[in-house]
């Protein structure tokens, strides 16, 4: 029983001490034992430790690199599709130009035959260049209709819309 006197006077003379190795000792084995937590990123209202929450990082990057591929896909999806817009403006306003030009040339002839027939100053020769003039202007509108559709005939059939 001596020791035990002993030790007894001892902790009772080393009180704080022994009181502060004590709580040392709670806390280390606190910290040591006890791994911090964060919010996860995957479920929020859960958490997780560091390893989880490297493990967590490595599949919402993942995640976030798909996502990427998917945007720059569809991008590139966009562009072709906003290409391909532009190239059908363009074509419709050469259309439209070409048009303009036609009728100009139609109301130019027309004007100078009817001035030529409200002057009495037609001869015929100048009816059959009249003819001839109308012919090729209508031969030429023809042609350019008829390139047209033939032009949007192979379009629709390589893009496989019906014609």
């Amino acid at each position: 029983m001596d020791w035990f006197h002993s030790m007894a006077k001892f902790l009772d003379y080393n009180r704080g001490i022994v009181f502060g190795l004590l709580i040392a000792a709670a806390l280390a084995a606190g910290i040591i034992g006890c791994q911090p937590k964060t919010q996860s990123l995957l479920t929020p209202p859960d958490r997780v430790t560091a390893t989880q929450l490297e493990r967590e990082i490595v599949i919402v990057q993942a995640d976030i690199k798909k996502r990427e591929a998917k945007i720059v896909s569809d991008s590139s999806e966009l562009e072709a599709d906003i290409a391909a817009v532009n190239e059908q403006v363009d074509a419709a306003v050469a259309d439209i130009e070409r048009q303009v030009e036609l009728r100009k040339t139609i109301i130019t002839a027309v004007g100078a035959i009817g001035a030529d027939v409200a002057a009495g100053t037609i001869t015929p020769a100048g009816a059959v260049n009249a003819v001839i003039s109308l012919l090729l202007i209508g031969s030429t509108g023809g042609l350019a209709l008829d390139n047209l559709r033939k032009s949007r005939v192979i379009r629709e059939q390589k893009n496989g819309t019906p014609a």
